[in-house]
């Protein structure tokens, strides 16, 4: 009978431990990948007609809330309800295609008032899509309304906007103007905070209710 030297215990046992990691390491990043298309799955719905002829819709709803139906307009401050439609897009697309809607409202907007668009503020509506999206898509609670609200008002609307706005929009960077955009975002953060936690269980349940396409979502 042959025998086993200490040398090739040893050698057997150096080879399981590297098998054994190897198997971790693929069960690992095996279990990334799952979690990955898990949170895409949760986060991006599958694209079909219904979700484009809803974009297309959602894109004129931001449109004419920011661009048509404004409350006040200054060259440093613009009072709007545009906020409902980021809402309403973010809970029914998710963050990928609500990012994809504010750009396009955004670059809409730009042509119906022929300017050139301001790349910070185009970056702006871009952020509240995904911010939006995050947040509100699926299940909406306390928390998660004024984390998005917070979000669109002071993160994108104070100072994503207040900077691309003094970097590319040429408004002097004084205390006066950044006041303004203060008062501005405060008073329209209230505002929209009170509407979106008025309307929770109304607003997002109808639209879970009365659009097929959600149907879908909840079958992915």
């Amino acid at each position: 009978m042959t025998q086993i030297t200490d040398g090739e215990k040893i050698m057997t046992n150096e080879n399981e431990e590297k098998l054994t990691e190897n198997v971790n390491e693929k069960n690992e990043k095996g279990s990334a990948k799952a979690q990955i298309r898990k949170t895409v799955k949760n986060y991006v719905p599958r694209i079909n007609t219904k979700v484009l002829v809803l974009m297309g819709l959602l894109v004129a709803v931001q449109f004419i809330l920011e661009r048509v139906v404004v409350a006040i307009e200054t060259p440093i401050a613009r009072v709007s309800f545009t906020f409902v439609g980021r809402a309403v897009t973010g809970a029914c697309l998710g963050p990928a295609y609500s990012a994809l809607v504010g750009v396009a409202a955004d670059l809409l907007g730009c042509f119906y008032k022929a300017y050139t668009p301001n790349p910070g503020i185009t970056f702006a509506a871009l952020f509240r899509g995904v911010a939006f999206g995050v947040f509100l898509f699926r299940k909406q609670t306390v928390p998660k309304i004024i984390a998005a609200a917070v979000c669109d008002q002071f993160i994108a609307g104070l100072v994503i906007t207040t900077l691309a706005l003094f970097w590319f929009g040429g408004i002097p960077f004084t205390k006066e103007t950044i006041l303004t955009r203060l008062v501005q975002c405060a008073v329209l953060f209230v505002i929209e905070l009170i509407f979106l936690l008025s309307t929770r269980n109304n607003l997002f349940v109808q639209i879970k209710k009365y659009l097929s396409v959600m149907n879908r979502y909840d079958r992915i």
